[in-house]
């Protein structure tokens, strides 16, 4: 999730038929259909969809404060290997320039700016699919994985890992998140306790859910490496799955995720005894970016999306707050 102060800054350049001059000046150094951009979604980054010869393409970018050129650019050589596989996988489009990431200067900022095309097929809800789709959504999960794992050793693509999320973590709370440091330092102690192999340990996708693929045939495609990171590949899978009540082999549809998985790749069974633990990680940092990301105060002045949204995150930053409270309370039980 970006900050809101600069979600805000650009939202406020698209106007009532869901233009935006921001996205437009962007988008000149590289072709498309003219009146053809419209915002599409303002989250991590800022998406519009546009046509370029009458096909779909989408134009993901964000100020460079938000992110690292030298990540954007190990993402597109990510994207390049799996191009060369059997994998569906989003493609980026290259600039006039020549470029898969450009810096771009408007009036308002400036921004690092990717263009994608468009996965064709359908976007599924968690409820929306059947059991045999489970199966099918944890085979392209073991393939990714698998594939990663094939991938030359003496290729490293520059990409965080679990630490770096955690160190972030450690120098962005503020004194007065007690709960959430006793917890960030429960964290650390755990996974640093974990086993590292080149079977259980690699790059992951880290956002594997349903609203980043696009499904055809049957076959799911994938989109978003924006957060893709070195962690155990167990943590995938409960990143993935993160909206099922129950992470355990006696839920069906959890267990039919997993055969899928094994189908394509070995999984340390030991470290799916540990899913709850990566979710903990996950719930930590996704509480810091909500931090982060809430910049500004609440205000008659914000338009009521903005508000909105505003009191949506705080209710998630309270929840979490609440959640890192009880932890160490239980903790603090199987101490005696």
């Amino acid at each position: 999730m970006m900050k809101l102060s600069t979600m805000l800054k650009v939202a406020s350049t698209v106007d009532c038929e869901w233009r935006s001059s921001i996205a437009e000046k962007i988008l000149e150094h590289w072709d498309y259909d003219e009146r053809s951009v419209y915002a599409f979604r303002y989250s991590a980054n800022f998406i519009f969809v546009f046509k370029n010869d009458g096909e779909t393409h989408f134009l993901r970018f964000n100020e460079v404060s938000e992110r690292v050129l030298s990540l954007l650019e190990a993402e597109m050589e990510i994207l390049d290997y799996l191009d060369g596989t059997s994998l569906r996988t989003v493609r980026p489009v290259k600039s006039l320039n020549g470029k898969k990431v450009e810096r771009v200067e408007a009036e308002n900022g400036i921004y690092y700016a990717s263009v994608f095309k468009a996965l064709p097929g359908k976007q599924f809800e968690i409820n929306e699919l059947k059991q045999d789709q489970f199966f099918i959504w944890g085979k392209t999960l073991g393939k990714l994985h698998d594939t990663m794992k094939k991938c030359d050793k003496s290729v490293h693509f520059n990409r965080l890992s679990w630490k770096d999320h955690l160190n972030s973590a450690e120098n962005f709370l503020p004194m007065h998140e007690t709960a959430a440091k006793k917890e960030l330092a429960y964290l650390v102690n755990w996974a640093e306790a974990l086993p590292v192999t080149q079977e259980n340990f690699g790059l992951i996708h880290y956002d594997f859910e349903l609203d980043n693929q696009c499904w055809e045939d049957n076959v799911a495609g994938i989109l978003d490496f924006d957060d893709c990171a070195y962690y155990w590949y167990a943590a995938d899978i409960a990143f993935a799955l993160r909206d099922l009540d129950d992470q355990k082999m006696t839920n069906p549809l959890f267990a039919e995720f997993v055969n899928g998985y094994e189908s394509e790749t070995t999984l340390d069974s030991d470290l799916v005894e540990q899913l709850p633990m990566f979710n903990r990680l996950h719930d930590l940092t996704m509480f810091v970016k909500l931090l982060r990301s809430v910049d500004i105060s609440d205000s008659a002045d914000h338009p009521d999306w903005m508000s909105n949204l505003r009191k949506k995150l705080v209710e998630k930053i309270e929840k979490y707050r609440s959640s890192f409270e009880r932890l160490h309370v239980n903790n603090k039980e199987l101490l005696k």
